[in-house]
């Protein structure tokens, strides 16, 4: 079972990374032109590997609206990665961090308001400790006036974790016996023509550039193939993997590690976090683990 676990590892990795990643090329690239580039790039290789994996799927499967692909594009992609770059370039990273670790609690609440599927009772505790976390995260008592150091970015990341949420819910309602490689591949092209829009029409308004500038160097180049490559394809195929084989409840055990991570990274980067935003960290996560692993008895048992 190694295979499996380093695959989610790999995962874990590049999600996580992708935050540190992002704010050095927004250093150099705005947001509009850095979600072109994760997502085009993102799309077209996992385009080519659908190809490759799955060459007569376009002849299987129900048949779906068009208008559905494209409203689960801009859900997925096409609205959540331009809102995401704009709240990673105008947030703290690390609060970034601490919010996405509350994405299935964020997941819990779109399921019940949007679809109407119930809230576990084991998710109440963990959807406590989320919000309690993130306001813990961002206190700043030596701020004058307002305590809470927010940048102004925050709601940006919380819409696109909402949008996120429905998209992956929706995702599964709406194409039911699909392969997740083909649905990712279906709705990434609608949402990323949609990302190409926006950004010529904000260059158009003044917002972005026609000509964002060429590449400062090597490192760039990697960081743009990194959170797209290794961000968007090789991600998703190791993510399906390592669910295939150990099933989803303990894969999600592993995306508790994505704050750790990202906020170790930050540390190695210079940005130390605060220990406001360390007991932050650990609210959400031990709110999210101990509602997976009270779980874990009854969902292996089925």
């Amino acid at each position: 079972m190694l295979r499996p676990n380093l695959a989610l590892l790999f995962v874990i990795l590049a999600w996580a990374t992708n935050i540190p990643a992002t704010a050095v090329l927004m250093e150099h690239w705005d947001f509009w032109f850095v979600s072109v580039l994760r997502f085009g790039i993102g799309y077209v290789t996992l385009w080519l590997v659908f190809q490759w994996r799955e060459p007569a799927a376009r002849r299987m499967g129900a048949p779906v609206e068009t208008w559905r692909l494209w409203v689960l594009g801009a859900a997925g992609a096409g609205l959540f990665g331009p809102l995401y770059n704009a709240g990673i370039d105008t947030s703290n990273p690390i609060m970034v961090a601490i919010m996405n670790a509350a994405s299935p609690a964020v997941a819990a609440v779109v399921g019940r308001v949007c679809f109407g599927y119930p809230i576990e009772r084991r998710m109440f505790p963990a959807i406590a400790l989320a919000v309690l976390g993130c306001a813990l995260a961002t206190w700043n008592p030596t701020n004058p006036g307002n305590p809470f150091a927010v940048r102004g970015g925050e709601p940006l990341i919380l819409a696109s974790m909402f949008l996120w949420s429905w998209y992956s819910l929706a995702a599964q309602r709406w194409l039911t016996g699909w392969s997740q490689l083909r649905i990712t591949t279906a709705t990434l092209g609608p949402g990323v023509a949609m990302i190409i829009a926006f950004y010529l029409i904000a260059s158009l308004l003044g917002l972005s550039s026609f000509s964002p500038g060429a590449p400062r160097g090597a490192l760039d180049v990697g960081l743009v193939l990194w959170i797209a490559v290794g961000g968007v394809t090789l991600a998703m195929l190791f993510w399906n993997f390592g669910v295939q084989r150990l099933g989803l409840v303990v894969a999600a055990l592993f995306l508790n590690l994505m704050p750790i991570v990202t906020i170790l990274v930050l540390a190695l980067m210079g940005q130390m976090p605060t220990w406001l935003q360390l007991g932050g960290t650990a609210l959400v996560v031990v709110g999210l683990l101990q509602a997976q692993l009270r779980s874990l008895p009854a969902r292996r048992a089925a």
